[in-house]
């Protein structure tokens, strides 16, 4: 792992571990040990713990009583199961941002979209990604509904984001294609649409990155 230049947040130390393990740097039943990943990263160990913990919850790493933590080695099941809960979670945050949305979040929302063709066409993944999650985490917020939003944030299903565009082979400017016809039922202010939408989206990811690894 690449040392960090300053100290970062819990946010920073999660995708750089997430990458360790995409990168195959750190392999399914590798022991993660704070202490070391902390020397590596240059941080203390609090936001290395803070880390772990979110990566348990996304399913990526595994605490095991008395032993530590270690790399998972994800199957079948468990992708499906993020995915699926991803699914209903924000189907119906679409429903309900269909109904809610204002004509000055749905500009903020093209402009995202346009940002987000620009970095696509670019190729630059790590904003990609952001921008990508920023779409996705605008739609929570116009639900208005701070019980999904908890536990969207809770079981951090933003960070499939960067699952599925490192491990997917669709390119970049595809990707951010996707996302269109959510926009337009936004607009449209269809609350079935949208949530269809978000369910066609989410599934074809699904199906996409189940496709690409061997588990």
């Amino acid at each position: 792992m690449k040392q960090m230049e300053k100290p970062t947040l819990r946010h920073g130390v999660s995708q750089s571990i997430r990458e360790s393990i995409f990168n195959n740097e750190l392999k399914p039943g590798d022991r993660i040990v704070e202490t070391k990943i902390a020397k590596q990263l240059g941080v203390s160990q609090s936001p290395v713990r803070e880390a772990i913990r979110e990566l348990v919850l996304m399913g990526l790493i595994e605490n095991k009583p008395f032993q530590g933590c270690f790399v998972k080695k994800l199957s079948k099941k468990d992708i499906k199961d993020a995915y699926k809960l991803r699914a209903y979670l924000e189907m119906l945050a679409a429903f309900e941002a269909a109904k809610n949305v204002t004509d000055e979040q749905l500009e903020k929302m093209e402009s995202l979209l346009k940002r987000m063709r620009t970095t696509a066409e670019a190729g630059k993944v790590k904003a990609f990604v952001e921008l990508d999650i920023s779409f996705h985490k605008m739609i929570i917020n116009i639900a208005d509904n701070s019980l999904l939003e908890n536990m969207w944030e809770m079981v951090n299903l933003a960070q499939w984001t960067f699952i599925t565009t490192k491990i997917s082979q669709r390119s970049l400017p595809d990707l951010a294609n996707r996302h269109e016809e959510i926009y337009k039922s936004l607009k449209k202010r269809d609350s079935e649409e949208a949530s269809k939408c978000i369910k066609a989206h989410i599934e074809e990811l699904e199906e996409d990155v189940l496709s690409k690894i061997d588990v």
